[in-house]
This record gives structure tokens, sequence and C-alpha cells, in this order.
């Protein structure tokens, strides 16, 4: 087994950034992402529609209070004749409907918004998802450029040595210029090399940030050992890929185009409804002159209640209805079409899948037999040039063969560790373990 241990604190603004492990990174952008926040804030809106569906059952009651003076002549309330009066009328009423009947499209109207929150749910988990494998594919780009760093530091230290030593041969007579020279050269490309990576490590830590919604002010470093197993691991395509997000907001979907389907039926169906009430008034002429009846007396005596029933036949809408009728069986054909497609999308996926990870695996391996050979020929040729058998420029070569080597190793080392993690997502396995 083959491990490597990236671990290194960064010192900024003096004061000691902590490195993260990539559950830090991942628990940090799940709390903290733009992305998720929104997906969350979009779910409550769906719990509140899911309540206001569910409201749609019970009955609708409304309660009202009315005032009005009347100055000149007009219609005496408490003697129904004509007269110049002033008079003050109030009207009270409560009322209650409640429809009986409606083609159940109150009752598909709830499990369409049931369906509506369900997917919402299913949404907010799989772009969560798509954040974490973010975080997961920056997070090993920042570990991947650390540690190509740490080769370009390890290869100018080493030329740099080289380039030391070759010039105390010169003085002594046992090296030419030339050599002394090409190992300048040499030194002068590692410097190079050395302020690339380190752009590039400064990049790959900003889209970090990014990713992770990181205040991009703040410094950030990770720590990570990478483990990879040598032995061969059985990888099949035998994942349930019905559990995942994406299938699962497919079959909502699908779902909700075949309750509307329901629903437009049901607009074709007569509606019963149910309508009762409570109503009554208090008059009084405003003249100092006159006694009206008491309030009280005059809300008991003018008390009426009402109930009613009544039913409604859709017998022409400009073929609204109709039209609404075809679209949504139009719809749901659609959708019936989409959830084919990505079921077997998910499906070649998940095979794609099993395909790259065996060929990461088996790259990785080929790429440990190679720099095992590269370390050893490398070895060889370092001990020749000491020995004055080859010129700097083949050390030169070899050093940077040896390089690629090793970055080539870790590159494919991450490759899988980034393969096997999405591997055991589609398996049921989250990227964030609480």
């Amino acid at each position: 087994m083959f491990t490597l241990a990236v671990c290194v604190v960064a010192v900024a603004n003096d004061s000691i950034v902590a490195p993260m492990s990539l559950q830090q990174c991942l628990l940090y952008a799940r709390d903290h992402s733009s992305v998720n926040r929104q997906n969350h804030y979009v779910y409550e809106q769906q719990r509140i529609a899911l309540q206001n569906s569910a409201m749609q059952f019970l009955p609708y009651i409304n309660a009202s209070a009315n005032a009005n003076i009347s100055f000149g002549r007009g219609i005496d309330p408490e003697t129904n004749t004509y007269g110049t009066k002033q008079t003050l009328g109030t009207s009270f009423g409560l009322s209650m409907s409640l429809p009986l009947f409606d083609g159940l499209v109150n009752v598909n109207s709830y499990k369409l918004s049931k369906s509506n929150l369900r997917e919402s749910k299913n949404t907010m988990q799989m772009r969560a998802d798509e954040v974490s494998f973010s975080v997961v594919k920056a997070f090993y780009n920042v570990v991947y450029y650390k540690e190509l760093l740490y080769q370009v530091q390890a290869l100018l230290e080493k030329d740099r040595g080289n380039l030391l030593h070759t010039q105390r041969q010169f003085q002594m007579g046992l090296k030419s210029k030339a050599d002394v020279d090409g190992l300048v050269a040499t030194v002068a490309e590692d410097e190079y090399m050395l302020v690339n990576q380190q752009n590039l490590l400064d990049v790959a830590r900003l889209e970090l940030k990014n990713v992770m919604s990181w205040p991009v002010e703040r410094d950030i470093d990770v720590c990570e050992s990478l483990e990879v197993p040598l032995e061969e691991l059985p990888f099949s395509c035998d994942a349930n890929v019905l559990e995942l997000p994406a299938a699962k907001i497919a079959g909502e979907n699908l779902r909700q185009s075949k309750l509307a389907v329901r629903i437009a039926r049901g607009n074709f169906i007569p509606g019963i409804s149910l309508s009762a009430g409570l109503s009554t008034s208090y008059n009084k002429t405003l003249n100092m002159n006159y006694q009206a009846q008491p309030f009280h007396r005059q809300f008991k005596d003018n008390m009426g209640e009402y109930i009613s029933t009544g039913i409604s036949f859709p017998i022409f809408g400009r073929l609204s209805k109709y039209n609404n009728l075809r679209s949504s069986k139009l719809s749901y054909k659609i959708q019936q079409v989409i959830y084919d497609e990505t079921m077997r999308t998910l499906s070649t996926e998940m095979q794609r899948l099993v395909m790259n990870l065996r060929g990461a695996q088996k790259e990785y391996l080929s790429a440990m037999s190679r720099l095992a050979a590269v370390e050893s020929s490398h070895a060889a040729n370092q001990r020749k040039y000491e020995l004055g058998n080859i010129s700097a420029l083949e050390l030169s070569t070899s050093s940077v063969r040896l390089t690629e080597a090793r970055a080539t190793l870790i590159g494919k080392q991450i490759q899988y560790i980034i393969q096997k993690i999405q591997y055991d997502y589609y398996n049921g396995k989250p990227y964030i373990k609480d």
C-alpha cells in the first residue's frame, strides 16, 4: 500500500490556519454553500404550499359588519316608509361555504403538492451532493498541486546540490564548463517551475474557497492522508439507480404530470357546494325624542339563518378545459420519455463509472511500477554522473523523468480516489460521513 501524507500549516497575518480535512471541508460547504441555502428556502416554500393545499379541505368562514348613516329622504328601516330622517343602520353576518364534491380536484391538488414537496427535497439533496462532489474535486486538486510543489522544491534542492558539487569539480578540473552551464540552466528551469506550480496551487485554493463559499480574504489549507489499496476490488454495476436523487426527481415529475391529467379531468365533473350563514341588524333614528329598541333586542329579533346547497355544471368554457386536458396528456407523455431517458442515462453513467474506476486502478498500479523503475534508473545515473560517465544534461533529463513519474503517480492516485468516492456515492454511501 502506497501512502502519501499531505499536511502543511499555512501562516498568514501572523495567525496559524489549521489545515482542514476533506470531511471538514464538506461539512463547511454543506452549511455555508449559497446553493444549499437557496434550495433549503425553496423547500420551505413547498412546505407552505402543501399547508395551503391541505387548507382547501376546510370550510371557508367569513364574518362581516357594516354601518351606515343616511341623511335626507329615505326609507325608515323600522317602519319601511319614506321619510326625512337621519338614521343609523348596522348589520352583522357570519357565513360558511364548503365544497362537498369538486371532481376530486382538491384531493389531486393535495397529492400534487405532496409530490412537489418530495421533489423539492430530492432536488435539495441532489444539489447538495453536486456541491459536495465539487468540493471533493477542488480539495484533491489542491492536494495534487501541493504535492507537485513539493516535488519541484525537492528537485530544485537536488539540482542546486549537483550544481554546487559540479562547480567545485570544475575548479578542480574534473568537470567541464558545459556541465556547469547545463546545471545552471537546469536550476533556472526548476525555479521557473517552482513559481508556476505555486501559482497553480494558489488558483486551486481559490477554487476550493469558491465551491465551499469560504471567505475569499481568509486563508485555507488542507490536510489529507491518501491511501490506495493494491488488491483488485469486485467493482460492479448492481447499484439501485432508483435510490439516486436524480431518479427520484424524474419519478416525481412523472407522477405530477399524471396528477395534472386527473385535475384537468376533474374540471369537467359537476361540483356540489354547501353554504350556511347567520345575519342580523340594528337600526336607530338619530332623534333625541325617539327611543329605538335596545341593541340586544334588535340583535335577537332581526336574527336570520340560512343554509343552501348548489351544483354547477360546466357546459361551455371556450374549450379552455378541453385544451388544458389535451395539454396535460401531452405533458404526461413527455415526462414518460424524460423518465425513461433519465433511467437510461443513470445506468450508463454507473457502468461508465465502474469502467473508469477499474481503469484508474490499473493505471495507478502501472504508475507505481513505472516509478520504481525510474527511481532505480535515476539512482544509477546519479552514480554515473558522480563518476563522470554521463553529462549534466543527461542527469538533468533523468531528474525530470523522475519528477514526472512521481507527479504521474500522485495524479493517478488522486484520480482513483475521486472515482472511488463517486462509485461509493452511487452505491448509497453519502459524501459526508456524519
